[in-house]
């Protein structure tokens, strides 16, 4: 939860943004800052969530929905999007996450480890 974080690939703040995608959410919602600042890049963490949700709008279970847009998240959904082609279009995560090493090399560990991680981390902060 450190504001003044910066991962190897250069994601800022608490809420990681890529700096490309801090400029297109902060222009969107009328943001004068940086990612640094918690009070500006938490809400614009929920709102980017719920912009990339929608991405995944066909009929699938809610927790596909929610896993693939977290793995959007965290590799890009350009990068998801290529893996559900390469796999056939699956509608469901796990098919689409099978594809994915295929477009991201080893990356896709990192991706495909992030949505049961986050879910981890909330059921604790939740229920513990």
């Amino acid at each position: 939860m450190n504001p003044n974080a910066i991962s190897p690939v250069g994601a800022e703040g608490v809420a990681q943004f890529m700096p490309g995608t801090w400029s297109d959410v902060s222009r969107e919602l009328g943001l004068l800052g940086s990612p640094t600042d918690a009070e500006l890049a938490i809400p614009a963490g929920a709102y980017y969530m719920a912009k990339l949700r929608n991405i995944w709008k066909w009929p699938r279970p809610e927790e596909d929905r929610h896993n693939l847009a977290m793995a959007c998240y965290n590799a890009g959904c350009g990068n998801i999007l290529k893996a559900q082609r390469l796999c056939g279009n699956p509608s469901r995560y796990e098919p689409i996450m099978q594809c994915l090493p295929d477009v991201t090399g080893k990356h896709a560990k990192e991706t495909m480890g992030y949505a049961p991680r986050i879910r981890r981390i909330y059921k604790r902060l939740v229920y513990e």
